[in-house]
């Protein structure tokens, strides 16, 4: 049996001004990022975004996006080594509900998971609709 749990919380805050919250952050804390970098579509579609670790935990700050695109301020990530699909089948298996919408440049593989060139991801619904995305970087991206 997969354990949806053998993961770890990262947090991923969508912020209006990417580089002024970097160096708020930095200034705030006292700490520079821990990651900078992007994170890509299949087409090569980039998005940058900067990692830092507070109280134990990665916050991952990410562009906003407009609210045609479904933007969610906050969101929580469970980062895991282990394959998606088996993990999505699992949770399946459990009563989980996912959502599929469509998301340009990261299209859905045959076991539900949406593919990057830098990850693999899906989102989990709980009972109010809020997203949980399991996520797995691949080797040297992202800063997994």
């Amino acid at each position: 049996m997969t354990d949806p749990l053998e993961a770890r919380l990262d947090l991923n805050l969508r912020v209006a001004d990417l580089e002024g919250s970097v160096d708020w952050y930095e200034r705030t804390f006292g700490a520079p990022p821990i990651f900078r970098g992007e994170d890509r579509t299949l087409e090569g579609k980039a998005t940058a975004m900067a990692c830092f670790r507070l109280g134990g935990v990665k916050l991952w700050l990410l562009p906003a996006k407009g609210a045609a695109e479904g933007d969610q301020r906050v969101g929580i990530a469970l980062m895991t080594r282990q394959p998606l699909g088996p993990l999505r089948r699992e949770l399946v298996a459990r009563g989980a509900r996912f959502d599929d919408a469509e998301l340009p440049g990261f299209p859905i593989d045959a076991d539900g998971v949406r593919q990057g060139k830098d990850a693999e991801f899906f989102y989990l619904l709980d009972p109010d609709g809020h997203r949980i995305e399991y996520c797995r970087a691949f080797r040297g991206a992202s800063g997994a």
